[in-house]
C-alpha cells in the first residue's frame, strides 16, 4: 500500500467505518489540491474491491486485485477531469443499478465536483439519496465555498487538512533532488501542499520564478516596470501576476516585523527593499488592482494580454510614483 504520510490516518479511519458496517454511502471530501486525494481514494477503492482483504489491506493476489492493478475493474467507475452532464450521470446510473460485475461492491469516484453541471447534480442527487446495496460513492471539493449545499446534505463530509509545516518539510527533503531550493518557500507558495510543493521544486517553474524575481527588483531599482513585460507576458501571466501579489503582501508582512510568517523567504533582499521604499498603503493598492488584472485576464472573452499587462504596469509606476501622475 503506497500512501502518502498524512493519508495514512485518514486511511484507516475510513476503512475502519467499512470493517464495522458503520460507513455512509457518500463521502464527500473537502480539501485542497496537491494532497494526493486521489491517492487515497484508490486505496480505498483498492480495499473495498478486493476479495479477500486482510485487516486494513488488500491482499494484491485476488482477481479483484489484479483487475485494479491493471486499472481495468469493471466495478470502479471514474469520473475525472471534464465536466459532466446529466447523460453522464445516466450512463452511471445504468451500470450501478445492475449487479456489480465482480460480485462484490461497486465505487463511483468523481475527483471533483466542480466539473459536476446542475443538471448532473440534480441527477445525482435521486441516486445518492436511494443508493443501490454496496455502492460507495467518493466526491471530492477542492473549492473554499460549500458548493452545491444540497449534494453535501447527502454525503458525510470528511476535511482532509494539510499535515504540519515541519512535517512536510521532512517530507519534502527525503524526496526533491534539487537540494540547493528552499523547501520552506515552495511550500508556502504553494499554500501548504507537499506535492505540489515537490513538483514546484523539481520542475521548471523555480527556475522561473528566480529569473522573474530578478527582472522585477531590477525593474524596481531602475523604476522602470515596463522591463518586466516581456516575461510577464511570455507565458504563465497569471501565475507570475499571484508572484507578484505574494511578493507584496511579504513586504507588508516585513513592515509588521512578521518575517517568520514571510512566503518567499528566498527573496528577503528583494522584499526588503520593497518594504523599505514604499508604505503599506501604497502596496495594498497594488495588489488590489494586480486582482483586478487577474479577474479581467480571466473573464474577457478575447482579451489582449500584452496590452492589459501594459497598461496595468503604467498604472503600476504611477501608483508607486515612479512617473510623474498627468
Amino acid at each position: 500500500m503506497n500512501l502518502y504520510p498524512w493519508l495514512i490516518k485518514p486511511y484507516k479511519k475510513i476503512i475502519h467505518q467499512y470493517q464495522i458496517n458503520k460507513a455512509h454511502h457518500a463521502i464527500l471530501i473537502k480539501t485542497q489540491k496537491g494532497m494526493g486525494i486521489s491517492n487515497l481514494v484508490w486505496c480505498i477503492s483498492r480495499w473495498l474491491l478486493c476479495l479477500q482483504s486482510k485487516g486494513i489491506k488488500f491482499c494484491n493476489e485476488c482477481h479483484g486485485c489484479k483487475l485494479m492493478l491493471s486499472r481495468n475493474h469493471p466495478d470502479l467507475h471514474e469520473l475525472k477531469n471534464k465536466i459532466f452532464n446529466i447523460e453522464d450521470i445516466r450512463i452511471i446510473n445504468e451500470k450501478i443499478f445492475k449487479r456489480s460485475q465482480q460480485g462484490g461492491s461497486k465505487v463511483i469516484f468523481l475527483s471533483n465536483i466542480r466539473n459536476l453541471t446542475h443538471s448532473a447534480v440534480n441527477g445525482l442527487l435521486k441516486t445518492l439519496e436511494e443508493p443501490p446495496k454496496n455502492t460507495w460513492f467518493f466526491l471530492i471539493n477542492y473549492d473554499n465555498s460549500n458548493l452545491y449545499l444540497t449534494l453535501n446534505s447527502r454525503c458525510i463530509l470528511y476535511k482532509i487538512f494539510i499535515p504540519k509545516e515541519e512535517d512536510s518539510l521532512t517530507w519534502l527533503k527525503n524526496e526533491t533532488h534539487e537540494k540547493n531550493r528552499s523547501y520552506l518557500a515552495a511550500l508556502r507558495i504553494n499554500q501548504g501542499s507537499p506535492i505540489s510543493a515537490k513538483k514546484f521544486i523539481n520542475g521548471e517553474m523555480w527556475i522561473e520564478r528566480e529569473n522573474f524575481c530578478k527582472h522585477l527588483f531590477d525593474s524596481f531599482k531602475y523604476k522602470n516596470l515596463l522591463k518586466i513585460l516581456k516575461i510577464l507576458h511570455h507565458k504563465d501571466s497569471v501565475i507570475k501576476i499571484q508572484w507578484i501579489c505574494s511578493i507584496l503582501l511579504d513586504a507588508i508582512k516585513f513592515n509588521f516585523s512578521k518575517k517568520k510568517y514571510l512566503t518567499n523567504i528566498d527573496q528577503i533582499e528583494l522584499i526588503q527593499f520593497i518594504s523599505y521604499n514604499h508604505t503599506n498603503y501604497i502596496l495594498d493598492i497594488s495588489i488590489r488592482t494586480w486582482m483586478q488584472c487577474i479577474h479581467r485576464l480571466l473573464n474577457i472573452p478575447g482579451v489582449n494580454y500584452e496590452l492589459l499587462l501594459m497598461e496595468q504596469l503604467m498604472k503600476w509606476e504611477k501608483i508607486l510614483n515612479f512617473v510623474l501622475l498627468t
